[in-house]
């Protein structure tokens, strides 16, 4: 127990350093029989009044900037001081919330008679102000399930500004408030409710059609969304979604986006059923209000304004996860445990018509909650919107950004042998997931060292008896062998490796027949590109510990590799010709300087021994090996087809790109620790379509 004998704070302390504005405090009266209430009382702001059932309250507070003294008192006259310290962060990734309005709206939002007449309008001033304190509480609820998983108070972040604040109805005031960007679409009203837009229309055309219109009205709306170097990140609701007795249109559910916009959707629909303010918080979580027909009903399960209000906002709060790089769970607010996403600020559930009950008995306890499961956090954990000024004491908790014109490549898998591989990823891997059918069932997390975990790995061995004993039985019965695997790495994209056993029990092959010497075995790497597009060339091979220079042929894409080698040496280990004779050396177009690491950008002999993978161009880039340095690998940059390579060296030294260094993903091609490239292999079209390596033994 913390402090006074008769209130106990369970998850606070005072002056605890925070970095959310809002928090949910849970605690405890221990004495004083019959109090029913608790006030939270702050110099600068309203007092909010929470309900205390069997002697459990939890409190949703809102903190300023700076110390926070609080004072806690019953309806009994006890009371208890508590101090909190908050500071704002300026993250790199806030997600900005926006309305988004048709451009001949009305600007109104669907709700019922009943709650007009109670809050006596449906306009965008009350739409602004709930979804304010909507926002306030998806950053209290985060912060609560990262702290309970160890990971500390942390949250993400919506853009603020300072202006007059209307998080309270009590008074407003000048202070830092979450900012609601209105967009106006290019499209009609009419245009916006077209039933071939709607999401739920099992016939419709273009079911998701209202996610490109949002990201064109971020486009239109410019500023951040048209101006930032890195992903803008954007909850978007439509104020014109809209019930007309049959469908729900205006409204998707969708999470998603590309490189420059991260983006969630969401109709208004349930918006009705909303707080407005702080201190209407508890009275409309346990609003027991019947449903109207004249508004809709999600999934049939929003009986109660109380249950539209946690569907939708917990709805709401699932599609921003999805924008933050969350998958669908087996559990949480990623699958729909948000139905009961009430129980998160409540110590008492309303009549729920969805269960035909009154839900958990009081107090309502944690294991009673809705949560955000355990792989969701640990992606929160490194994702730059929940970044803390300590992360950055911590080398684990590294973020580093682009190498040269490349991003952090995503992680690289290569089988050894023996139903076993080994996985790597320069920025370290954090967690691996194990999929059986579409949800994970099993991961393995590497966490910060701060947070008393062995950090992040760059070199991971993994074998396939260790997954399978991770797998829930039942799982693996229903499963076998047939399941996937997924490797989280800081600030590099996934890596989603499908049917996981089949790739990683890869046969070696003899490579006595290209030229090495006798019980010299290869590996194929797993293929970068589409192996299906062009023709298959075979094992190309060559000794990389032998390489001299490299010789890279690309315009839009990867059109071929010439490797050359040191002079009296061959391409495997003395008995392999190159392919064919030595052609005309092309006239150089390649002019952009490689990095200062190398000293030498021109192959000036051209005579030697050489090998080609691909074709040849006029179009071209060397790179050129110094003596005691040697071949260790290729950043790529690929998709359906190679865009561009980046030649790298054991000792460090990291080539400019050749190719379209903004097409596709950035991947790897460098073989595990001990071994070294003895090939490619591939298919070729009009440009190179695959590329892999072969490797093995040093």
């Amino acid at each position: 127990m913390l402090g006074s004998p008769e209130i106990e704070f369970f998850n606070v302390q005072d002056h605890n350093q925070l970095y959310t504005p809002c928090l949910i405090i849970h605690g405890k009266v221990h004495k004083g029989q019959g109090v029913k209430n608790i006030q939270v009382k702050h110099p600068q702001l309203p007092n909010l009044t929470y309900p205390v059932n069997e002697h459990h309250f939890k409190a949703t507070v809102i903190l300023t900037p700076g110390e926070n003294r609080f004072t806690f008192v019953t309806d009994t006259n006890v009371n208890r001081h508590l101090i909190l310290d908050y500071s704002p962060l300026l993250q790199d990734q806030p997600v900005h919330l926006c309305l988004l309005v048709a451009k001949d709206s009305p600007l109104q939002y669907d709700t019922p008679e009943v709650q007009r007449q109670r809050e006596g309008s449906n306009e965008m001033d009350l739409a602004i102000r709930k979804l304010r304190v909507g926002a306030r509480l998806m950053q209290a609820y985060t912060n609560e399930q990262m702290l309970r998983n160890g990971f500390g108070n942390r949250t993400f972040n919506f853009v603020e500004e300072y202006g007059w604040d209307t998080t309270f109805s009590q008074r407003e005031a000048m202070r830092n408030t979450v900012k609601i960007h209105v967009l106006r679409a290019d499209e009609t009203v009419s245009q916006i409710r077209d039933y071939n837009l709607a999401q739920q229309n099992p016939n419709g055309s273009d079911t998701g059609g209202l996610f490109p219109l949002a990201m064109r009205a971020l486009k239109k709306y410019g500023g951040p969304f048209t101006q930032s170097e890195k992903p803008v990140q954007a909850a978007v609701m439509f104020m014109d979604a809209h019930w007309d007795g049959q469908m729900l249109t205006g409204h998707a559910a969708l999470g998603g986006g590309d490189d420059q916009v991260k983006l969630a959707i969401f109709g208004s629909h349930g918006l009705y059923s909303w707080a407005p303010s702080m201190e209407q918080l508890v009275p409309y979580m346990i609003d027991d209000t019947r449903a109207s027909p004249d508004v809709a009903n999600d999934n049939g399960e929003c009986g109660t304004h109380w249950e539209c209000y946690q569907i939708t906002l917990g709805a709401f709060m699932h599609e921003i996860g999805h924008l933050l790089g969350c998958p669908h769970q087996e559990n949480g607010v990623m699958l729909r445990d948000y139905t009961v996403l009430n129980r998160s600020f409540l110590t008492k559930e309303a009549f729920s018509v969805r269960t035909n009950s009154y839900g958990a008995k009081p107090p309502i306890l944690p294991r009673e909650e809705c949560t955000w499961h355990r792989l969701d956090l640990l992606r929160f954990l490194y994702h730059p919107s929940f970044t803390l000024p300590q992360d950055y004491y911590d080398p684990s908790f590294m973020r580093p950004g682009r190498i040269g014109n490349f991003t952090a490549a995503k992680p690289a898998i290569y089988p050894l042998g023996h139903e076993s591989c080994n996985i790597s990823c320069e920025t370290g891997i954090y967690c691996i997931e194990v999929y059986c059918g579409d949800l994970a069932k099993a991961h393995i997390e590497y966490l910060p060292k701060s947070l008393g975990g062995p950090g992040p790995q760059r070199q991971v061995v993994l074998s396939l008896n260790d997954l399978r004993s991770r797998i829930p039985p039942n799982e693996l019965g229903n499963h076998g062998d047939n399941f996937t695997v997924k490797i989280l790495s800081v600030n590099a994209s996934e890596l989603e490796i499908h049917d996981f056993p089949s790739v990683i029990r890869a046969e070696p092959i003899a490579m006595d027949r290209y030229g090495f010497p006798n019980g010299t075995r290869g590996i194929k790497s797993p293929v970068l590109g589409d192996p299906k597009r062009g023709s298959d060339v075979g094992i190309i091979p060559f000794d990389g510990s032998k390489v001299s220079a490299v010789r890279v042929y690309y315009g839009a894409a990867l059109d071929g590799i010439r490797i050359f080698f040191n002079t009296g040496s061959s391409a495997a280990s003395g008995s392999t010709q190159g392919s064919g004779g030595q052609p005309p050396i092309p006239p150089r177009t390649y002019m952009n300087k490689l990095t200062n690491a190398f000293k030498s950008t021109s192959i000036n002999d051209t005579s030697g021994e050489s090998v080609l993978f691909g074709k040849e161009t006029g179009s071209y880039g060397d790179v050129v090996i110094p003596d005691g340095d040697s071949l260790a690998g290729f950043n790529v940059r690929c998709g359906a087809w190679i865009d561009a390579v980046q030649v790298l060296t054991t000792q460090g030294r990291v080539s400019e790109s050749f190719g379209n260094n903004q097409g596709g993903g950035l991947a790897k091609l460098c073989p595990p620790s001990g071994q070294k490239i003895l090939g490619f292999y591939g298919a070729v079209g009009q440009w190179v379509d695959a590329v892999g390596i072969v490797y093995g033994a040093a």
